[in-house]
């Protein structure tokens, strides 16, 4: 972690994105880098074979976290089957100020994905972004609208609506998985998730 963080500018960011500093460190961030170390797997199963070079777009970033360990373990540079070169996606300009100013290599784009119309990415991977999405359907389609190849997403599952936390506006189940033809389906319980288990799986561009 970069030691400017404790810079008076750097929390100023904090402030501005509604982000404490503390939960960032402890729960928030390993939790973001793990939910995207869980996504291998699936990955080596879309690529099997030596060597791809792909774009991939992480969509609903946030601070970045996520979005860095995979441009890390998929570096072009790195021994990974599949190199990406990985671009960070958010509609709030907050997180992007935020994350430019902690990992200033990233590309962080600030779009509603609706009104992408000129770009496409080979993968475009969505995690633990769909459960806060008002509806998620069209919103899935999208992302396959900016697919090349694959589109990767990774859900809370089985989440009790009695029980889930406030920012999630949605609980899936197989019903969900079999009406979008959800392909390569894991459904497992997270090291970094204790409320439901977690549905990863991937679904083809449109």
């Amino acid at each position: 972690m970069d030691t400017t963080l404790a810079s008076r500018d750097l929390s100023g960011l904090f402030e501005e994105a509604e982000v404490d500093y503390d939960f960032f460190t402890k729960k928030q961030n390993p939790q973001s880098m793990a939910f995207m170390a869980e996504l291998m797997p699936l990955f080596e199963r879309l690529y099997p074979t030596r060597y791809h070079i792909k774009t991939l777009l992480d969509v609903g970033a946030r601070t970045g976290s996520g979005t860095e360990f995979l441009a890390t373990v998929l570096s072009p540079d790195s021994y990974s089957r599949l190199k990406c070169t990985v671009t960070a996606l958010d509609i709030d300009p907050r997180m992007a100020r935020l994350c430019r100013a902690l990992r200033p290599q990233l590309e962080y784009l600030v779009a509603d994905i609706f009104e992408i119309h000129d770009r496409q990415w080979d993968i475009v991977l969505c995690s633990h972004c769909l459960e806060h999405v008002l509806e998620p359907e069209p919103f899935l389609m999208q992302l396959r609208r900016l697919a090349r190849e694959h589109v990767v997403i990774s859900i809370p599952f089985r989440e009790d609506p009695e029980t889930r936390i406030k920012p999630h506006l949605h609980s899936f189940d197989e019903t969900f998985l079999e009406a979008i033809g959800a392909e390569n389906v894991t459904i497992y319980d997270g090291f970094h998730w204790p409320h439901s288990q977690i549905a990863t799986f991937s679904v083809p561009p449109l």
